[in-house]
């Protein structure tokens, strides 16, 4: 009989108004891109999972969505129900604050959720290489302190003490055997449908949309939504075909742009990033569409 192998194993959720770094710090803590980044809150719209393993055992990551203040439209709303949905679920919780913005009501709503599970606490100051002279705003956060287990401070851009932070969640997070790891991290995959990996339409989907949303700035604030239609694996190169949908023809020619370069700017660097992540050659034909109802037929679906 073979001896029962002992990791260290937990779900770990990470938590923040918008614009935190929250996404920069897992896809740092991966070492690979897992979840989209822009300068516009509101970037990841769905709970992101992603594993992380070395010899001391597996942790699994959750980046949600950034807890937003006062919401009215559909998406804002789905948006706000991500992260509740998986905090009852885990070991262990990150809470991540920028340090160079001043603290406001959207740091209230996410202290407010994160007292009402019993679990390990982990308090991140990100930002550090930006909260220098009038932006150093770490007094507005520092009574917080009492309500964690422990406190870091981080650059997640530079991957400042990222190593800081994988060490503290190993030494907080339980010991668990192999075959119990095993099962939970396949029931928790099933059950979140994460978006890792080329396979994923969703995945090739935010990429897209990060790619929107840096090209358009706020010219386009959020109403954007990406479906891919079709990849199709050709051996020497995958197709692609997907398409930007909008709410107003107004922000159809924006997208599109002068002779078409916005979207000729979104597609290439789209593209580029896909055939980086896997190594293959792509082709990707976007196509732009005007629809009323995106919101609500996303909203359904979800």
């Amino acid at each position: 009989m073979k001896d029962v192998i002992t990791k260290k194993y937990g779900m770990v959720v990470i938590l923040g108004r918008p614009n935190t770094g929250k996404s920069t710090l897992l896809n740092a803590i991966m070492q690979q891109k897992v979840a989209i980044t822009s300068p516009l809150p509101q970037t990841t719209r769905k709970n992101i999972l992603a594993v992380f393993e070395d010899e001391r055992g597996k942790i699994l990551f959750t980046d949600t969505p950034g807890v937003l203040g006062k919401v009215s439209d559909l998406m804002g709303k789905k948006v706000n129900q991500e992260a509740p949905k998986t905090l009852n679920k885990a070991q262990l919780v990150i809470c991540v604050v920028d340090i160079s913005r001043p603290k406001s009501e959207e740091e209230n709503k996410v202290i407010g959720l994160i007292r009402k599970v019993d679990v390990k606490k982990i308090l991140i100051y990100n930002k550090i290489d930006k909260a220098i002279g009038s932006k150093d705003h770490l007094a507005d956060y520092n009574y917080l302190e009492e309500e964690f287990d422990k406190t870091l401070s981080i650059s997640a851009l530079k991957e400042k003490n990222v190593k800081g932070v994988i060490n503290a969640v190993f030494e907080m997070l339980p010991e668990k055997n192999n075959k119990e790891i095993e099962a939970e991290i396949g029931a928790r995959q099933e059950e979140n449908k994460p978006v890792i990996g080329m396979g994923s339409k969703e995945y090739v989907e935010e990429i897209i949309r990060e790619k929107a949303y840096l090209f358009l700035r706020e010219e386009v604030p959020y109403t954007i939504f990406v479906g891919v239609d079709k990849i199709d694996d050709k051996k020497k190169l995958i197709v692609i075909s997907a398409t930007i949908y909008t709410n107003a023809d107004r922000y159809k020619k924006m997208i599109i742009g002068r002779e078409g370069q916005k979207i000729k700017e979104i597609g290439y660097n789209a593209r580029k990033e896909l055939e980086l992540m896997s190594g293959r050659k792509i082709f990707l034909e976007l196509t732009v569409k005007t629809d009323k109802h995106w919101m609500e037929r996303v909203n359904e679906l979800g």
